[in-house]
């Protein structure tokens, strides 16, 4: 099977999720309530924890929330690129879905709300006194995200998109708070001392063996 192909099967398999998260028939004025209250009403809320955290942190850790902050700006700019090289259709501009929630007609690919969200998020975790904000933050995107797809503007794979931005804006953030990329995650450190190690005698063996002959 070739890349192509690949590709079409990934998009194939984003559209069958969609269509089983989206509905056809107009939600209930209930559901309608509380999908718009998630899709819209988050980024408010996370707004708010931000400043709530800026205020009661006190100064032990106002850099952190300023620099997520800043973070999430540049995912935001980093997503426009991305949708110049790949200016994903909308479901609803597909014809795959309904919008049930007024929106522009721009690249799908990926969500700039839930980049928003997942960047703040991530930035925060980093820091062990802001952790439980981030973890806050970073569980109220799933509501949001689902209810983004419910509503027809976005499709399951863009959220995925937003994940891995989120993640890069992880890395950075940790690179420039001076800690290197690998400190940040306790987790993954052995397994990265491990294979640094392995590495190592490898390029060792090979000069030896260069010099052998």
């Amino acid at each position: 099977m070739s890349l192509s192909e690949v590709w079409r099967s990934l998009q194939s398999f984003d559209v069958c999720v969609f269509q089983w998260i989206h509905p056809t028939a107009a939600p209930s004025p209930t559901v309608m309530w509380i999908a718009l209250g998630l899709a819209e009403g988050t980024p408010v809320l996370t707004a708010g924890l931000l400043i709530c955290a800026w205020w009661l942190s006190a100064g032990r850790y106002r850099r952190v929330v300023v620099r997520a902050v800043v973070f999430a700006a540049i995912a935001v700019l980093i997503n426009g690129l991305i949708g110049l090289a790949w200016d994903r259709p909308r479901p609803f501009v597909a014809g795959v879905g309904q919008a049930w929630l007024a929106h522009a007609a721009t690249a799908s690919f990926p969500s700039n709300h839930l980049t928003l969200q997942w960047v703040v998020a991530g930035v925060l975790l980093l820091d062990r006194r802001a952790r439980p904000w981030g973890i806050g933050i970073a569980l109220l995107g799933l509501p949001m995200a689902w209810a983004r797809v419910y509503l027809g503007v976005h499709y399951p794979g863009d959220m995925l998109g937003a994940l891995g931005v989120a993640a890069l804006a992880m890395l950075g953030s940790r690179w420039i708070a001076g800690g290197g990329v690998i400190s940040g995650f306790p987790a993954v450190r052995p397994y990265f001392t491990r294979g640094r190690d392995l590495l190592r005698k490898a390029r060792t063996r090979f000069a030896r063996s260069r010099d052998a002959h």
